[in-house]
């Protein structure tokens, strides 16, 4: 493998708008999910005010919080569309000849956090910060392109595994609750609104 700087991997984009102008939707980046749409409890009109900045996002780029990039703040819109994101994030895209899908594995990785932690610039512990032109300094060994596709497609097979895996979760989940309302009595009742077949009768108190 060769050991690149993360600036001959990376650049910086920094593309200000105004989401209410460009329609955008706002983002955020979280530790563990990446790059996600900002909840419905967040008010739109009092999120975006006059003079605060945002940054567009377009698919395939990258963005992270250089604040808490150091536990892994960083993602990828793979949302097909362009969103926009807070001004103080970082965002970035990739040079060609390295693969989408290795540096989404390897930015949030062990390896990559000890190298944010040993860059990071701050007095504080807990205000350091990761800001790009730190970012580009990091070296790390990097393979041929075509390896790095291997370890990229690998690494999205068994991400798609884990999201299908985590539904099957959610929605036997969901199940249990509802089995847990159907099949013990709601208050002030002597029967269950639902029974297996061979049962009848009250419940005693």
């Amino acid at each position: 493998w060769e050991q690149r700087k993360l600036g001959e991997v990376f650049n910086q984009t920094v593309e200000y708008i105004n989401p209410n102008e460009a329609n955008l939707e706002l983002w955020s980046v979280t530790v563990e999910r990446g790059l996600t749409p900002k909840t419905a409890r967040y008010n739109r009109e009092a999120l975006v005010k006059k003079n605060d900045k945002f940054k567009v996002v377009h698919d395939g780029d990258i963005v992270y919080n250089p604040m808490n990039l150091t536990i892994g703040a960083v993602g990828f819109n793979k949302s097909e569309k362009s969103v926009a994101v807070s001004g103080y994030y970082v965002t970035m895209n990739m040079n060609s000849g390295f693969n989408n899908s290795y540096f989404q594995t390897w930015l949030k990785s062990e390896n990559a956090i000890k190298q944010y932690k040993l860059y990071a610039t701050g007095s504080l512990i807990e205000k350091q910060r990761v800001q790009f032109p730190t970012l580009s300094l990091i070296k790390s060994y990097i393979p041929t392109f075509e390896e790095q596709q291997k370890i990229g497609s690998l690494f999205k097979q068994l991400d798609a595994t884990i999201a299908l895996q985590q539904r099957k979760l959610d929605l036997l989940t969901k199940l249990k609750q509802g089995y847990l309302q159907q099949l013990f009595p709601s208050k002030d009742k002597y029967l269950p609104r639902l029974r297996f077949k061979e049962f009848n009768g009250d419940w005693k108190q």
